[in-house]
C-alpha cells in the first residue's frame, strides 16, 4: 500500500481557502473523471488525513451502495453504528417508498467514519439522489469534513454537486483525457457545482495534482 499522507497533507493545505458556510463544516466532492483513476483510494486518504487535523472528525460517505467498499476497506469488523440522517430528509431516495433501508456511519477512529448503506434483501427495487440542501447544512455543523466518495461513471451523482463546497476531479495522469476532464467539468458547473481542482493521479506513484 502506498502511503500518500504526505501529497495528502500538501493538498489539504491547498484547499484551505474554500469557504466555510456559517463558519461551520464542508463538503467536499471527489469524482472520477473516468474508470480506473484511483478515486476512491485518494478519497480515503484524504479523509483519513484530514481526520488527523479535525476537532469535530470527518466522516467518508461512499456513494457506491451495492458495495461499500469504503466500508469494507476501513472498518472490516462488525461495530456499534451511527444514524447518518442528521434529523434531516436526506439525499437518497428508496422505491418503494417505506423500504426497508438505511445510511448508517461506522466508527473507524476517534474522528473518523464511513458510511455505509444497509437495505433488508430485495426491498429497494430503486434508489436516487437528489439535492438536500437541509441535510448537508446539518452535516456542516455536526462535523468539520464530508468527503464524498462519488463513483465518476454514474450521473446520478450530478444531483448532489450544488450542495458541495467543491468537486475534486480525478484523472488518471498517463491518460488524462482532456476532453472528458472538460466535459465533466461543465456538467458540474451547469448544476450549480464548482470544480475545486484536478488531480492527475498515477499509482503506483505519488499522487500528483493541478488546482
Amino acid at each position: 500500500m502506498i502511503d500518500l499522507t504526505p501529497e495528502m497533507i500538501e493538498f489539504a493545505q491547498r484547499l484551505e481557502p474554500i469557504a466555510r458556510p456559517g463558519g461551520h463544516g464542508r463538503t467536499l466532492m471527489f469524482m472520477g473523471a473516468g474508470q480506473g483513476t484511483g478515486t476512491s483510494t485518494l478519497a480515503r486518504e484524504f479523509a483519513r488525513v484530514a481526520a488527523a487535523r479535525s476537532r469535530r472528525g470527518v466522516w467518508l460517505f461512499d456513494l457506491d451502495y451495492a458495495k461499500n467498499p469504503q466500508r469494507k476497506a476501513l472498518a472490516p469488523d462488525p461495530g456499534p453504528v451511527f444514524d447518518a440522517g442528521f434529523g434531516r430528509e436526506p439525499f437518497w431516495k428508496v422505491e418503494p417508498e417505506g423500504a426497508k433501508a438505511r445510511m448508517v456511519a461506522r466508527k473507524v477512529s476517534d474522528r473518523l467514519y464511513v458510511t455505509e448503506f444497509q437495505r433488508a434483501p430485495g426491498a429497494v427495487k430503486r434508489l436516487s439522489l437528489r439535492p438536500a440542501e437541509s441535510y448537508w447544512s446539518a452535516v456542516r455543523r455536526s462535523i468539520d469534513l464530508a468527503v464524498i466518495d462519488a463513483p465518476g461513471m454514474n450521473r446520478a451523482v450530478l444531483a448532489l454537486v450544488r450542495d458541495m463546497e467543491g468537486v475534486i476531479l480525478i484523472a488518471d495522469e498517463r491518460r488524462p483525457g482532456t476532453d472528458a476532464i472538460e466535459a465533466r467539468r461543465a456538467a458540474i458547473e451547469s448544476r450549480g457545482g464548482i470544480v475545486a481542482g484536478v488531480i492527475l493521479n498515477r499509482g503506483p506513484d505519488p499522487a500528483r495534482w493541478a488546482a
